[in-house]
C-alpha cells in the first residue's frame, strides 16, 4: 500500500523541540508564533536594520517553522536569508540557510538538492568545529537518506548525529535521533534494537518534561509491540499515547493513535470500540485537512467492515479510501509533471534563444563579408552551410535525447507497475510484444502500432491502486477481492490522462478487459465500440497470462491459451484479432524469449 497501516512515526528535526509549542491544527507551533515573527521582519524592513544578521534570524526562525506545512515558502525565506548571509560574508548563518534548506527540499521530495545543501551545511560546521551544527546537519542527512529507503546511509548518519550529542550533553537532541534511530530499525523488521531506541527516546523526553515528545514516544513504542504480535502492552502504549494527544490537544498525533487503537482492536475483534476510535480519526482527519490520516482511516474502517462481514459498507469505505488516495496521488503528479514541463521549456527557449544568437551573429559576419570580399563569398557559404550542417545533427540528436528520455519514462512507469506486482515480472513487456506483432500481421498504420506498443507497456499501471496482499495471493479471490482487482483499468485511466499522450493511450488502457459480448469491465462495451487497440492488446495480455506462472496456477502454455481465444472467437475476442493472432503464433512461430 502507499501508506503506512501501523502509526505515526515522528522524525525529529535538528533545532526543533517537540514539544515546544501548537498549531492552527492542534500541531506544532513554534514559541514565537508565525504572526510574531512576521510583525518582527516587517518592522525590521522598514528600519535601518535590514540587511542585518538580525534579519536573517528573523526568516530562518519562520523557514523553520514553515518546513513541514509548506516547504516551498520555507526553502523560499531560506533562500533571502541566504542572500543576505552571503552578502554580509557570515558563514555560519550560511550554514543554517544550507541546513534549512535541506530540511525544505528534503519535504518536497527533491531529495539530491537536499543532500546538496546539507552537505554544504556540513563542511561549514565542520570547519567551523561547530559540534552542535556538525549532529544537528547529520540527524538531517539521516532523514534524507531514510526518505529515500537507504537505511545502512541513514543508520550511519544517525549513529555519528548520535555520538556527537552525546559527547556535548544535548539532550534534545539525543531524544529526537534515538526516536529516529528506532524509527529505522522497526522499517528494516530489527524490533529488538527498535524498541531499544524508542524506549531510550522516551526517558530523555521524559527528563524533559516534552509531552509531545512522550506522546510520540509511546506511539512508536506501541507501533514495535504491535508489529511483535505483543497486542496487549501495544494497546497500553497506544493508550498512553492517546491521553497525551488529547490532553495537548494535538490533533494529527491524537488522528493517529485513534487509527493505532482502531486498527489494533479490530485485530482483536473488538468491534464495537475499534468502530469508536476510527470514526473519531476520520473525524479530526477531515477538520484538519490531513488527507493521509484521513485515507487510512478509510482503510481501517474497510477492515472493520469487512471483518465484522459488513461488505457492503467494506466495499463503500473501500471506495472512498481509493478515490481519495488516487486524487493525492493525482495531484502529486500533476504538480511534479508541470514542474517537469516548466524545466523542459525553460531549456528549450534557452536553447533556441543560443540558436538565434548564433545565426544572428553568422548572418552579420557574412554580410561584412560580402561587402569586403566579394571574392571570398564562396569559402564563406561553404563554411556557413558546414555549421548549419553540424547544428542540424546537434538538433537531430537533442530530439534523440528527448524521445529515448520518453521511451525511458514509459519503461519506468510499467516498472512501478510491476514493483508491485512480482508475479508479472516483464508481463506488460511481453504483451507488448505480441500486440504489435499481431497488429503488423493485420497491416495496421505504424502509428497505431505505437500507440499499442505504449499502451501494452503500461496497461496495467492502476493496480498500484490494489493491496500487495491481493495482487499476490494464491487460491480463488473473493467478490470484494475481485471488484478491488477490476478497479484496475479505471484507475489507470485516471492516472494515464493528465500526460499528454500523441495517442489514446489512457483510452486503450481503460478498455483493455472489455469483450465483444459486453461482459467485460468496467463499462461493459460491445464490439465496435471498443477500440482496435484495446481489442489487440484484450488477446495479447490473455496469450501472455495463461503462458505465465501465477501464484494461484500453474502454467498453461501457449497450445492452451490459443484454444482459448479459438473457443470464445467473437463472443469475448474479436475475430480479425483471434485470427491475426493464432497465424503469428502458429504459422510464424512467435516466441516471448
Amino acid at each position: 500500500m502507499l501508506i503506512n497501516p501501523l502509526l505515526l512515526i515522528v522524525q525529529i528535526v535538528p533545532g526543533v523541540n517537540p514539544g515546544s509549542c501548537l498549531n492552527k491544527r492542534g500541531g506544532p507551533l513554534i514559541s514565537s508564533n508565525i504572526e510574531i515573527l512576521q510583525k518582527k521582519l516587517a518592522n525590521i524592513r522598514r528600519s535601518d536594520n535590514s540587511q542585518s544578521e538580525e534579519e536573517i534570524t528573523v526568516l530562518l526562525d519562520l523557514a523553520d517553522i514553515l518546513y513541514r506545512t509548506d516547504p516551498d515558502e520555507s526553502c523560499n525565506l531560506a533562500e533571502q536569508a541566504l542572500l543576505i548571509a552571503q552578502n554580509l560574508e557570515i558563514e555560519i548563518l550560511c550554514a543554517r540557510c544550507y541546513r534549512i534548506k535541506g530540511i525544505s527540499y528534503s519535504y518536497r521530495g527533491e531529495y539530491e538538492k537536499a543532500l546538496d545543501y546539507s552537505l554544504k551545511a556540513l563542511a561549514i560546521y565542520e570547519d567551523t568545529n561547530d559540534k552542535p551544527g556538525i549532529s544537528s546537519v547529520l540527524n538531517s542527512i539521516g532523514i534524507i537518506y531514510g526518505k529515500r529507503e537507504d537505511y545502512d546511509n541513514s543508520l550511519k548518519y544517525y549513529l555519528r548525529s548520535l555520538a556527537i550529542r552525546e559527547e556535548i550533553g544535548d539532550k534534545e537532541g539525543i531524544a529526537g535521533t534515538t526516536n529516529n534511530l528506532g524509527n529505522i530499525y522497526q522499517d528494516q523488521g530489527d524490533f529488538d534494537r527498535a524498541l531499544m531506541f524508542a524506549e531510550r527516546s522516551l526517558k530523555y523526553f521524559t527528563e524533559l518534561g516534552d509531552e509531545l515528545g512522550i506522546a510520540t514516544s509511546f506511539n512508536n513504542i506501541g507501533g514495535i509491540l504491535k508489529s511483535r504480535g505483543d497486542f496487549a502492552a501495544a494497546k497500553k502504549q497506544f493508550r498512553n499515547a492517546y491521553e497525551i494527544f488529547n490532553r495537548i490537544e494535538y490533533k494529527t498525533g491524537f488522528a493517529a493513535s485513534c487509527n493505532n487503537l482502531g486498527e489494533l482492536l479490530t485485530i482483536q475483534g473488538e468491534f464495537k470500540q475499534a468502530g469508536i476510535y476510527l470514526n473519531q480519526a476520520l473525524e479530526i482527519a477531515r477538520e484538519t485537512d490531513a488527507k493521509y490520516r484521513e485515507i487510512r482511516a478509510y482503510e481501517n474502517l474497510s477492515g472493520l467492515c469487512e471483518e465484522m462481514g459488513d461488505f457492503t459498507g467494506a466495499l463503500e469505505y473501500y471506495k472512498k479510501y481509493n478515490d481519495l488516495l488516487h486524487k493525492v496521488f493525482s495531484d502529486e503528479s500533476s504538480r511534479n509533471m508541470i514542474q517537469l514541463q516548466i524545466k523542459f521549456e525553460t531549456e528549450k527557449k534557452k536553447k533556441e534563444a543560443a540558436i538565434y544568437k548564433l545565426k544572428n551573429i553568422e548572418l552579420q559576419d557574412e554580410i561584412s563579408e560580402r561587402i569586403h570580399f566579394e571574392g571570398e563569398l564562396r569559402k564563406h557559404q561553404d563554411q556557413l552551410e558546414e555549421l548549419i550542417n553540424e547544428r542540424t545533427i546537434e538538433l537531430k540528436n537533442s530530439y534523440n535525447k528527448l524521445e529515448r528520455g520518453f521511451q525511458g519514462t514509459i519503461v519506468l512507469i510499467s516498472k512501478i507497475t510491476e514493483l508491485r506486482d512480482p508475479y508479472t515480472s516483464g508481463h506488460q513487456i511481453r504483451v507488448a510484444k505480441l500486440a504489435c506483432a499481431i497488429a503488423r500481421e493485420m497491416d495496421l498504420p505504424e502509428e497505431k502500432i505505437e500507440a499499442i506498443r505504449i499502451a501494452s507497456l503500461v496497461h496495467d499501471i492502476g493496480k498500484i491502486n490494489v493491496p500487495q496482499e491481493i495482487l499476490s495471493k494464491p487460491g480463488t479471490l473473493s467478490n470484494l477481492e475481485m471488484k478491488m482487482i477490476q478497479i484496475h483499468p479505471l484507475a489507470g485511466y485516471s492516472i494515464l490522462s493528465e500526460i499528454n499522450f500523441p495517442w489514446p493511450i489512457a483510452e486503450i488502457v481503460r478498455e483493455h478487459h472489455e469483450y465483444i459480448d459486453g461482459s467485460g469491465y468496467p463499462q461493459g462495451l460491445k464490439a465496435d465500440d471498443i477500440s482496435i487497440e484495446a481489442r489487440i492488446i484484450c488477446v495479447a495480455d490473455v496469450i501472455e497470462a495463461m503462458s505465465s506462472h501465477r501464484p494461484y496456477r500453474a502454467v498453461l502454455g501457449l497450445k492452451e491459451a490459443v484454444r482459448e481465444i479459438t473457443e470464445n472467437e467473437g463472443i469475448l475476442y474479436d475475430r480479425d484479432t483471434v485470427r491475426a493472432c493464432k497465424k503469428v503464433i502458429c504459422e510464424k512461430e512467435f516466441s516471448f524469449d
